[in-house]
């Protein structure tokens, strides 16, 4: 049993059976009565600083990829069920010991699950590790270093692409010209051989917003499509995204999704989601830009990135609305979850939650559904969906004074 305290970050990738379902009037999911903070069951402490992404795997195991340590040692961890998500067994480790990976705000470990490989990314210093599993989470291959020679390098993503590439795109600042934004970019590597290695870094921009993470899809011919955060004259912020035809070697010149005109003076500390269903790849991302249209938006593209739809808003009245997270199922199904505030009790000042939005293929969304039995504020949120209409949810609370992962699984009302 591996005990301790500090820090944790967790990522969760699941699709697994489900029972005992809560039924919620006004909507077509029905979720577990009461969420359950499902790493007290492999004996590990809860601490401050977690954060949850989320990836998809046609299995009914579950996996979550986490992050546990001291202050000063923290490493990563695969924690894996075979019971769809009843009960979970042992870490198995993925980073080394004695090493301090992050866990700050957006920088946190990346996570990618295919039928094959699993994959992790971290920033461990001012690196960028990487690390694979080829037999299913028995084990990891030792880390290696993804990023060239830099100063810092860290805000990681994954994505796995059709053909089975492995891509890594990351916020570095070997650019460095001056003070100020000019010193971060956005860069990408890519490994043709299942995360044996990797390639080149390419630089895709510079004058980025140095703490919300990028991250990337693909589309349906193949194009790489790349999304941050990117910073405009006059200290406007708004989701910007470049795509390339040629497997990541270059990229078109940046281009706004979505025209916010988002003006602050600082990082917003929030990057963007993203999901691809058949040709559409949907995005979202926060804005504050003015009281019409503060919360979380959302836009989709069915030309591989090159246009999008003017965007709608994803949390639909939903107060303090921040960190989306997307998934699609390979039948079409598309969710979006949320943290946010029911506008209704205190005066709009109740603790946050997270809440469930459904796309459907034309467009529509339905209005946001709070998940049910949250006891504690809940924070950056993680979705997965599986074929049969099932959805898993996760996100960071507290429970006895400590920082936990919580765990929801619902699935289409029968």
């Amino acid at each position: 049993m591996f005990q301790h305290t500090g820090k944790l970050c967790l990522l969760v990738v699941t699709f697994a059976a489900m029972t005992g379902c809560h039924r919620n009037s006004g909507d077509g999911l029905v979720f577990e009565p009461a969420p359950r903070a499902v790493i007290a069951q492999s004996g590990i402490s809860f601490s401050r600083n977690a954060r949850i992404g989320v990836t998809k795997v046609s299995s009914v195991s579950v996996h979550m990829l986490a992050l546990l340590g001291r202050e000063q040692e923290t490493r990563v961890a695969l924690l894996s069920s075979e019971d769809g998500g009843d009960t979970f067994g042992p870490p198995v480790w993925a980073s080394e010991p004695g090493k301090d990976v992050a866990s700050a705000g957006e920088n946190s470990p990346a996570f990618a699950v295919t039928p094959g490989p699993m994959y992790a990314a971290w920033s461990e210093g001012t690196e960028l590790r990487f690390a694979r599993s080829i037999n299913w989470g028995e084990s990891f291959e030792k880390p290696i270093k993804i990023a060239e020679k830099t100063p810092f390098a860290g805000y990681p993503s994954l994505g796995v692409a059709p053909n089975g590439d492995v891509y890594a795109v990351w916020i570095d600042a070997r650019d460095q010209q001056g003070a100020g934004y000019d010193n971060y970019s956005i860069y990408l590597a890519r490994s043709t051989d299942q995360g044996a290695g990797f390639g080149k870094n390419v630089k895709v921009a510079t004058g980025i917003c140095p703490c919300c993470r990028p991250t990337l899809n693909f589309g349906a011919q193949g194009e790489v499509m790349l999304f941050w955060r990117h910073v405009y004259p006059g200290s406007i912020r708004d989701m910007t995204v470049a795509v390339s035809t040629d497997s990541g070697r270059t990229f078109s010149a940046p281009k706004r999704v979505a025209e916010d005109n988002w003006k602050i003076d600082g990082c917003p500390d929030s990057g963007a989601a993203t999901a691809r269903t058949g040709n559409r790849v949907y995005l979202a991302w926060l804005t504050e830009a003015s009281p019409e249209i503060s919360g979380v938006r959302l836009t989709w593209s069915d030309d591989g990135g090159r246009t999008w739809v003017p965007a709608v808003s994803g949390s639909q009245g939903v107060l303090d609305a921040n960190f989306p997270a997307l998934a699609a199922s390979d039948d079409g199904k598309v969710e979006l979850v949320f943290q946010g505030r029911d506008p209704k009790p205190q005066a709009g000042w109740s603790r946050l939650g997270i809440f469930v939005v459904e796309i459907g293929r034309d467009g529509r969304l339905t209005p946001p559904l709070a998940i049910p039995g949250i006891t504690s504020t809940a924070t950056r949120p993680a979705v997965a969906v599986g074929a049969g209409g099932r959805i898993h949810v996760a996100w960071t609370g507290d429970e006895q004074s400590r920082r936990a992962v919580f765990f929801s699984r619902g699935r289409v009302r029968p």
